[in-house]
């Protein structure tokens, strides 16, 4: 067996050390670069899903109801500042395939809803549970009320109703389910709010 030397060990370590060195100050100098950018990208998405849902407001103001400085709804306001309409970021009790699925949600002052606009599907099922941002699915939800529940489309033709009742996107229930239950939350807020009077 040969005799281990010293600098057998500290050289490979030392390089080692400095890789790490310089590969932490290279993932540092990214994220300072980028955290910005990244915010500024994510603020303009939210500002922009919550006009598709509320399409009829022209600003938004923030309503912070425990006053913790966390945002919990905007009121959508018209050019004269009056309030014609809610918008509400939520996540239902039921999980998409993909775990949570919030939802921003637009809901007119007589507590119809306007728009829904799913935040990120992106970890559901690409086909199925993604398809739940199609806008001909999403478009079902506009102009209901009260409590929603998913139904698979067979079901729905043969109650001829469908008030309330929102058609499964196909082969995807569970993300149709969660999306419909942060819908409901949603709903729920608004109620707890006062249902705009």
């Amino acid at each position: 067996m040969k005799k281990m030397n010293p600098k057998d060990i500290l050289i490979p370590a030392v390089s080692l050390f400095a890789i790490c060195v310089v590969a932490t100050a290279l993932l540092a100098l990214v994220n300072k670069v980028t955290v910005e950018k990244i915010k500024a990208n994510t603020l303009a998405k939210a500002a922009e899903s919550r006009q598709s849902v509320l399409a009829e407001a022209k600003e938004f103001k923030e309503v912070d109801m425990d006053s913790n400085g966390t945002t919990d709804y905007y009121e959508g306001l018209d050019g004269s500042g009056n309030v014609v309409g809610y918008v509400f970021d939520c996540s239902g009790d039921a999980k998409g395939y993909g775990g949570d699925v919030s939802v921003t949600v637009g809901v007119s002052v007589d507590g119809t809803i306007t728009g829904i606009q799913p935040d990120d599907v992106s970890n559901e099922t690409p086909g199925l549970g993604q398809n739940s941002d199609k806008a001909t699915w999403k478009a079902q939800f506009v102009g209901e009320s009260g409590d929603l529940t998913v139904v698979k489309s067979d079901k729905a033709a043969q109650d001829n109703t469908t008030d309330g009742k929102i058609n499964a996107i196909t082969s995807a229930t569970i993300t149709s389910k969660a999306v419909t239950s942060s819908v409901n939350a949603a709903l729920d807020m608004f109620d707890e709010i006062g249902g705009g009077k």
